[in-house]
Formats: structure tokens, C-alpha cells, sequence
């Protein structure tokens, strides 16, 4: 069985927040009281075991698991460890190849992070977008910088061996200096991984709108691209090595569940505003947290093949689908496996798009070689020009 038979992936969506950051146009939300929370658990544990009963598809051997938000921190170390047993009961939590959580720097401390560690997460992603107090403070961040620093050093003591921090750049009150100094800063904690993100302005977002008015003030667009190169010349000289358009690791510790999603992989995903991919047909499930727990406390094996009003299906046609496909795989600097695709879909990439690829290897935007099509790192910094090619 291929890989794209099977699920590799398994997602757990956590949509609560402390506070809502200024620039996040995730599903997530502040101020649901304990109560609501706690329904959200039994409603989540439900839609698991209700999909396991509908073998969609086969689980692979070692599947990640990922709980993302939100800030699945913010639940109890009793609420996340009901939901891993869930999983465990009914099949999804199948001795994954790495599992992992997401934590907000100030909703985790040594007691919690040494919990979560034997419930079974061997990797965590903390969310430390940069290391200035300052820069914090106008994305809306509950943390300071301190205790990220701190949160970082506990999970080594609880015993993480993977930790990723995510960092972001091109923030308000943000200069070249202040970011080149917050990357020293998280490089003197010898990570295995770190994400580093442009700040993308999304329409609707407090942040967007506070730009659009004027009232906050963006890195011009030389401080941006410096912040970016800077970037890549700096980690790759402290030996993690980029892997992805925004993602750095030492060889060896990248991370295994986001390269499902970048080689087009079927993964699994539960919770309100969480979306699955079967290789074939994409779910998306309600966003609405109340909406979510009073269907899922309902669901029943036959209301999966209804419509309940707690999903919407898309079924992407095969063009679709190789293009999706190419876009993910560009992401990474391993590039395409022409043959895997030629396996896959059936279609010769190099003949198919043969024009449009041309272009972008005249450009100095891709390279060809050894059946792999890639982007230079030329191509990945305008990624999106180059993404239009297949689109």
C-alpha cells in the first residue's frame, strides 16, 4: 500500500486562547469559560471515536500526531491526556513516528511540561515569535521574553529532546538589529528546530486593520528582505539547515508531521475548524465551538455520510490535485520526486508543464536534475511567483 493510501497524519485542534493575538486569523478564541472547554473535550473524544468506526482510510504504522490551536496548552494536563487515550482506544495514536504539541510560553510551566511528556509527547513547538518585549507586546503575545527563555529550558529539563520555536519577522516596532539580536538569543538554547515566519497582514485582523490606519508602523520593505536573508545566513551558519521555505533543523530533526502536509500525504484531523485530507476529498469542519459540541455530542456513524451541518466536503478534481500537489512540494527544498508523481497521477510533470517550468528554470527560479524538480533559493523568496506556474 502506497503512502497516499493511508493516513499519515493525524491532527487534534485545540481552539482556545488566553488572548487573541493581534495579526491570528486561525479558528481560535478567548474567553470560554472552564465549562466550555471541558464539553469541547467530550465533544473532540466523540468525533474520534465515531471516525474510527468509519475506516475511512488506513491508519499508517507510526503516523504523527500533532495537537495544534488555539493553545492546547491552555487545557488541563487531565482534558489532553483523555484525548491521547482516546486516540490510543481507537486506533489513531498508532506508536507515532513524533508527536507533538503546541505551547504558548505563558500557559506551560516545569510541572506541566514534565506531565505532558509522559502522557507521550516527544516533540514541542512553542510559540516565542521573538524575543524582545516590546515586539511581543504589539502582537498581542501574553508572554515576555523571559519566559519563553524559561519555558524553552523547562521542556529540556521535563525531557523534550525536540523542541521547535517559532519566530516571526517584519513585526511592528521591529529593526534589523532587534531581530538579529533575538536570533542570537535562540540560537545560545541549541534547538534542533526553529520556524521562521514574514508577517503575513491578514485582511480582517485587528493587526491588518491598525496597519491600513496607520496607527502601528511596519519594517519597510529593505529592513523585511534583510530580516529574511539574515535569516537563512544566520541559522545555516549555527548548522540547521533550511528544509522548507520558513523552516530550519538540525539534519535529522525536521519536522515528520509537516512534511505530510508539504508531500501531499491523507492525514486525519478532529476538532472545530479542523480539516482532513484522504487523498482524495477534503473535510472541513464547523468553526463555530458551540455549533462543534452540539453536533459532535450527537454524531453517530450514519450521520457521517450526511450532511449534519458540522462539515463541508471539497473534492478537488485530478488538475486540482497535481497542482496542489506541485505547490506543496516546492515548499521544500528537496523538491518534487517527478516519478513519485508520475506514479501518483499518472502524468509526466515535465511534459505537462513543460512550458510553464522553462520559464521558471530561464528565470534562475527552479533547477532540474536527477528526477527532482526544486526551487533556488532565488525561487523560494518569491515562492508565489513561482507557485503560479502550476496553478
Amino acid at each position: 500500500m502506497e503512502r497516499w493510501e493511508q493516513f499519515q497524519g493525524v491532527y487534534v485542534h485545540t481552539p482556545f486562547c488566553l488572548q487573541k493575538c493581534l495579526y491570528c486569523d486561525f479558528p481560535s478564541y478567548a474567553g470560554f469559560p472552564d465549562g466550555v472547554r471541558q464539553q469541547y473535550v467530550g465533544a473532540l473524544c466523540r468525533e474520534i471515536e465515531v471516525r474510527s468506526l468509519q475506516q475511512e482510510l488506513p491508519v499508517a504504522k507510526g503516523a504523527t500526531v500533532y495537537f495544534g490551536g488555539g493553545t492546547p496548552t491552555v487545557l488541563t494536563v487531565e482534558q489532553i491526556g483523555k484525548i491521547v487515550s482516546t486516540l490510543k482506544r481507537c486506533g489513531w495514536w498508532n506508536r507515532p513516528a513524533e508527536a507533538t504539541i503546541e505551547a504558548n510560553p505563558g500557559t506551560v510551566d516545569a510541572e506541566k511540561l514534565k506531565a505532558l511528556r509522559e502522557i507521550g509527547f516527544d516533540r514541542i513547538s512553542l510559540g516565542v515569535q521573538s524575543l524582545q518585549d516590546k515586539e511581543l507586546g504589539a502582537l498581542g503575545r501574553i508572554h515576555t521574553a523571559e519566559q519563553a527563555l524559561c519555558a524553552t529550558e523547562e521542556a529540556k529539563q521535563a525531557g523534550f529532546r525536540r523542541i521547535n520555536a517559532d519566530l516571526m519577522s517584519g513585526i511592528p516596532c521591529q529593526t534589523v538589529e532587534s531581530f538579529r539580536n533575538t536570533l542570537t538569543k535562540i540560537l545560545q538554547l541549541n534547538l534542533s528546530h526553529i520556524s521562521a515566519y514574514s508577517l503575513i497582514l491578514e485582511e480582517g485582523t485587528p493587526l491588518e486593520r491598525l496597519a491600513r490606519e496607520g496607527k502601528v508602523q511596519l519594517p519597510d520593505e529593505e529592513a523585511s528582505f534583510n530580516m529574511y536573508e539574515m535569516t537563512t545566513e544566520v541559522l545555516a551558519q549555527a548548522g540547521l539547515q533550511r528544509y522548507e521555505i520558513s523552516n530550519y533543523a538540525v539534519p535529522g530533526k525536521e519536522s515528520v508531521h509537516n512534511t505530510v502536509y508539504w508531500n501531499y500525504e491523507p492525514y486525519a484531523a478532529f476538532g472545530a475548524g479542523a480539516c482532513s485530507f484522504n487523498g482524495k476529498e477534503r473535510r472541513t469542519n464547523t468553526a463555530d465551538v458551540l455549533q462543534y459540541i452540539k453536533g459532535s455530542a450527537n454524531l453517530s456513524l450514519a450521520a457521517l455520510k450526511t450532511d449534519t451541518g458540522l462539515w463541508q466536503t471539497e473534492s478537488p478534481d485530478r488538475k486540482t490535485q497535481i497542482s496542489e500537489a506541485m505547490i506543496m512540494g516546492l515548499r521544500m527544498t528537496d523538491g518534487v520526486n517527478l516519478q513519485k508523481m508520475q506514479q501518483r497521477f499518472g502524468i509526466d510533470i515535465l511534459e505537462s508543464y513543460g512550458k510553464e517550468i522553462q520559464i521558471l528554470l530561464d528565470r534562475k527560479m527552479a533547477e532540474c536534475g536527477g528526477g527532482t524538480l526544486r526551487l533556488t533559493p532565488y525561487g523560494m523568496r518569491y515562492g508565489n511567483r513561482a507557485f503560479e506556474a502550476f496553478i
